[in-house]
């Protein structure tokens, strides 16, 4: 049961909280009536086995102002304890409390009617979040203006990208000015600029007092953003700290479940898959560290050799100088970079039968976090795709401990001698207009000389 109050107490009390479904099945509230009385027509039989608990004595507080990151494995429990939270779901056992007024972005699309306008889905959507017409009316052109989707507001949404989904949901419930603001992965569909523009949105949010849940598996995200991490495993609480003590326990975890399945680095496959016949098929992907054995668990800068096993048919005649090319997505954030063996130079020639291919990343240029590895084999062209692991195998990257961020840059670091920096220094300002420059060094003053003489040059020349 979820009770709402005012601004009393922490933002949010989840105490106990359990939640069971059942494998196959479809939950919801009504849903979960019906089913229940549709057992008891049937003899009362309540199949157990068939039972799985989503989250399991679930406890958690968060203060007024404070953002709290839920991170964990795929099927952790983070998107139903959010959805608990928002009356989607009710848990089975516990109590929860939210103490004043709650919005959330949990899902892309969720109150929205696809035969509605942009236009009419802020009202309809404003008025499930709990806000009135009045109110809705007034911040109309504010929420508008923060989606950027004025030339689409009379367009049915059911037209809409995710991405468009996403912009007005978040423009909507970033302006209810709600006292508890739920944010699942849905914001990871978002544009660079509107991602940054929430990010802002939400760090005011916080200093004007409001608490804030964030899913992700945006690890740099959560340890940017967030003052407090709880890590979900299997549903349950694993542990709560700090971002960084949070996400090194994630670590060990992950590194856990490598060692309870050493082989699964070349049998898991997350993503999208080509799956028509073809003349040519990728058998095989290992991904190595510097020590050339198979892992799934990598530090920022260590090198990384990939291979490819790939097959092409001799039936098909072979393929003339095939294409690999490798893609790299921080898990829920979008690209983060791709490269073929084509661009960078590599001509294979005329191939037909089992081959292998292996790319070197001398120094891994990814920050902390987990990432998705997709490969793909196409002809000299790059079309067709013959065969394509999407995003298919899944990597984390752990932070060296001197970088932070997204990305690892190498770098060197040394001091220049005076004599160096002067030689080398150059005058910031406008030599032409010497009368307002700034520098008094005797470089600015050499850089003067020789414009001078440059537009004496000039002068004699007209």
């Amino acid at each position: 049961m979820v009770t709402t109050t005012q601004r009393q107490g922490p933002a949010i009390e989840i105490d106990q909280v359990w939640k069971r479904f059942r494998k196959g099945g479809t939950e919801g509230l009504l849903w979960e009536a019906a089913t229940r009385a549709a057992r008891r027509l049937m003899g009362g039989q309540s199949a157990q086995k068939d039972v799985f608990w989503a989250l399991q004595d679930v406890s958690l507080h968060v203060r007024r102002g404070e953002a709290v990151g839920i991170i964990g494995p795929n099927g952790a429990g983070k998107s139903t304890l959010l959805k608990i939270l928002s009356r989607v779901l009710r848990a089975d056992r516990g109590q929860v409390r939210v103490n004043g007024r709650l919005s959330g972005l949990i899902e892309v699309g969720a109150g929205f009617h696809g035969d509605l306008s942009g236009r009419e889905n802020i009202y309809v959507n404003g008025a499930i979040l709990g806000m009135s017409r009045r109110e809705i009316h007034a911040k109309f052109d504010r929420i508008v203006e923060f989606a950027g989707l004025r030339d689409f507001l009379d367009m049915p949404v059911k037209r809409y990208s995710s991405g468009m989904y996403v912009r007005l949901g978040f423009a909507i419930a970033a302006h209810m000015e709600p006292d508890v603001l739920l944010v699942d992965e849905v914001l990871s569909v978002g544009d660079v600029s509107f991602k940054a523009r929430c990010m802002n949105a939400m760090r005011q949010f916080l200093r004007s007092g409001t608490s804030i849940l964030f899913v992700s598996h945006n690890l740099a995200a959560v340890k940017r953003f967030c003052d407090r991490v709880v890590l979900l495993d299997r549903g349950g609480v694993r542990c709560t700290g700090s971002p960084d003590d949070a996400i090194a326990e994630y670590s060990r975890l992950v590194s856990d479940l490598e060692d309870a399945n050493p082989s699964g680095i070349e049998n898991t496959h997350i993503g999208g898959r080509s799956d028509q016949p073809s003349a040519a098929r990728i058998t095989g992907v290992r991904i190595l560290d510097g020590d050339g054995r198979p892992s799934r668990t990598f530090t920022s800068g260590q090198p990384v050799r990939i291979e490819l096993d790939y097959w092409i048919d001799p039936a098909c005649g072979g393929i003339e100088n095939p294409n690999i090319a490798l893609s790299v997505h921080m898990f829920g954030a979008g690209l983060f970079y791709q490269f073929e063996s084509r661009r960078d130079g590599l001509s294979l020639g005329h191939c037909v039968g089992a081959g292998t291919l292996a790319v070197e990343l001398p120094r891994l240029a990814l920050g902390e976090g987990i990432y998705q590895v997709g490969v793909a084999l196409a002809d000299e062209k790059g079309l067709p795709e013959h065969d394509w692991h999407d995003r298919a195998y899944r990597i984390q990257v752990l932070a060296d401990g001197r970088t932070e961020g997204p990305v690892h840059q190498s770098r060197t670091w040394r001091a220049l001698p005076d004599d160096e920096t002067k030689t080398k220094a150059a005058c910031c300002c406008d030599a032409r207009t010497k009368a307002t420059c700034c520098c008094s060094s005797d470089t600015a003053e050499h850089v003067h000389q020789q414009v001078d003489s440059v537009l004496s040059q000039e002068a004699l020349r007209a």
